[in-house]
């Protein structure tokens, strides 16, 4: 397939379902057919490394994509995910509907997306590699739409309802960023991938002056560099020092 469109994505709506990248595993029925599985809710949902996923039924979406990304080296797979970045960033910027909040919509390195230093997205990506090439990829992302209260430890989650003080239309929102995807992704398998890093690197939040972050080491302050095509984040600290991280090997310190 040359061209990803909605026209040639299978979707799916269930209900109730552990979660919608397991889902969408059971439910492929032939190789390279592209297919989405959005739900009301989920019974294990879940973000990066494991972490668990707050939302409450019929509230948010929730849905994974399944791909075959013919051609896509294994050392450039975090493109992938940065194609889903920039497609929730920009129709959640949209969504925000007034002008002087649609600034506040960021990517927070690796692929949330945040409405200042609050998390509005979550997104889980899982490649499985044939030789030195990725074969089947799913994109797993949850988006707080029209949830009023968060009652899970997270420390930071806002949703669209809270920042805009309107319901928003699920069904409408998934085919708006499914859209868009679609066009980060054409652009991608067209190798057109320094573009799409140019453009992620200029919603990254904190992308300009000195921020506080903390590793194994303990706390620091530094610059953002560049994020890598494999997904290593490189820092300048103020001792002018280059330190590059995999996710969760470094994190930002919220303000208090």
């Amino acid at each position: 397939m040359d061209t990803l469109t909605l026209d040639n994505i299978k979707f799916i709506h269930v209900g109730e379902t552990d979660s919608t990248n397991e889902e969408v595993k059971r439910r492929a029925q032939h190789p390279f057919t592209p297919l989405l599985v959005c739900a009301d809710y989920q019974t294990a949902g879940r973000g990066q490394k494991g972490n668990s996923w707050e939302s409450e039924r019929g509230k948010n979406l929730l849905f994974s994509v399944m791909l075959w990304p013919q051609g896509i080296s294994a050392g450039c797979q975090f493109r992938l995910s940065q194609c889903m970045a920039l497609a929730v960033s920009e129709v959640l910027g949209v969504k925000s509907q007034i002008s002087n909040l649609k600034s506040q919509i960021n990517i927070k390195w690796p692929n949330d997306i945040y409405f200042g230093e609050k998390k509005l997205c979550g997104t889980v990506i899982e490649t499985t590699l044939s030789g030195a090439k990725v074969e089947r990829c799913i994109l797993g992302v949850g988006i707080n739409v029209n949830q009023r209260e968060f009652h899970s430890d997270a420390p930071n989650p806002v949703s669209l309802c809270q920042i805009t003080d309107q319901e928003l239309d699920c069904h409408e929102l998934l085919m708006g960023v499914t859209e868009c995807f679609c066009h980060w992704y054409n652009c991608l398998m067209r190798g057109e991938e320094q573009e799409i890093a140019r453009q992620y690197a200029a919603r990254l939040i904190w992308r300009e002056g000195l921020h506080r972050y903390c590793d194994r080491e303990g706390e620091f302050e530094a610059e953002f560099v560049c994020v890598a095509p494999d997904g290593r984040l490189t820092l300048r600290d103020g001792e002018g020092r280059e330190r590059s991280y995999y996710f969760k090997e470094v994190k930002h310190v919220l303000k208090s």
